[in-house]
């Protein structure tokens, strides 16, 4: 469960909070609101499955891209007395195993505010995450690791009507890391979301850096002939004293010819992409899932 507990209701502010990912709920407006603040964040993509094969190059899956975001304020007199919040769902992680049986994730999808609970029309929608989902990560092959999957794109007006009666920053996501042969790459998170980190190939899985006080999201270690490789770690939230989501980390690869496993990716906090899986010789592992979108209304009186 999310705690926001830190968004105090009071007198002056209502905040509401919206996790109900792939489906329609309502949003009443409070009475005697004045503004209305709207944090939309979309669904993050699924990570690749790692790759199979008993002998040669194989590499592993790339990490799912994450969401954009939109921040917009209203004026609560323009605003229809009733929206409805659709958060986005995220992407399933991909298969890991050998050619033809390895998979690509599933892309994250959009989160919607809208008029009805419909947002086939842009006409409907009052504030939408992105222009287009986050899109996911390869599955791994034998020609190198998988594709990193790219992030959800910034939204204009053309996106959501609505948003011309309104103020509003739109934030690209950050696309995932491809999956490698060797060791997947680290990086550090940039944003309020993340991509996915890579799969290792014979190495260790990409790990997802944090500057600061925050935790890092490691990757899986690297296994060997008899053992398995490691899991890539599941991104978390934050809450205080900032909001901050990460991906899940990259799975680890196995580093000689045996039974050894490879390590699943991690899964993605809200918004973010999950993680890609590790490759073997036997058995690979396989991607995380993208994290669900996220929709925070506050109303001040």
């Amino acid at each position: 469960m999310l705690d926001l507990s830190y968004f105090q209701n009071s007198g002056n502010v209502n905040t509401q909070t919206f996790t109900n990912a792939g489906s329609w709920v309502t949003w009443v407006k409070p009475r005697g609101a004045k503004f209305v603040n709207i944090l939309c964040i979309g669904a993050g993509a699924g990570g690749g499955g790692g790759f199979q094969l008993a002998s040669g190059t194989k590499g592993g899956g790339g990490g799912g891209g994450s969401a954009g975001l939109v921040r917009a304020q209203f004026q609560a007199s323009i605003l229809p007395d009733i929206l409805y919040v659709q958060p986005g769902l995220g992407g399933a992680g991909g298969l890991g195993g050998a050619a033809g049986v390895a998979t690509a994730g599933e892309a994250g999808s959009r989160s919607f505010i809208a008029v009805i609970p419909d947002a086939t029309s842009t006409s409907n929608i009052v504030v939408t995450s992105g222009a287009a989902a986050a899109t996911a990560g390869g599955a791994g092959s034998a020609a190198g690791g998988g594709t990193a999957g790219a992030a959800e794109t910034v939204v204009t007006v053309a996106n959501a009507v609505f948003l011309n009666l309104g103020t509003f920053l739109a934030v690209l996501g950050i696309a995932g890391i491809v999956g490698a042969t060797g060791n997947a790459s680290n990086y550090t998170l940039a944003s309020i979301t993340t991509g996915g980190g890579g799969g290792g190939g014979t190495g260790t899985g990409g790990s997802i850096q944090v500057a600061g006080p925050f935790p890092g999201i490691s990757g899986g270690t690297n296994g060997t002939a008899a053992a398995n490789a490691g899991n890539g770690a599941n991104g978390i939230t934050l809450t205080k004293p900032v909001l901050l989501f990460s991906a899940g980390a990259g799975g680890g690869g196995i580093a000689a010819t045996g039974t050894g496993t490879g390590g699943n990716g991690g899964n993605g906090a809200y918004g973010c992409g999950g993680g890609g899986g590790g490759a073997s010789f036997t058995t690979a592992g396989n991607g995380g899932r993208g994290g669900d979108g996220l929709v925070i209304i506050t109303t001040s009186f």
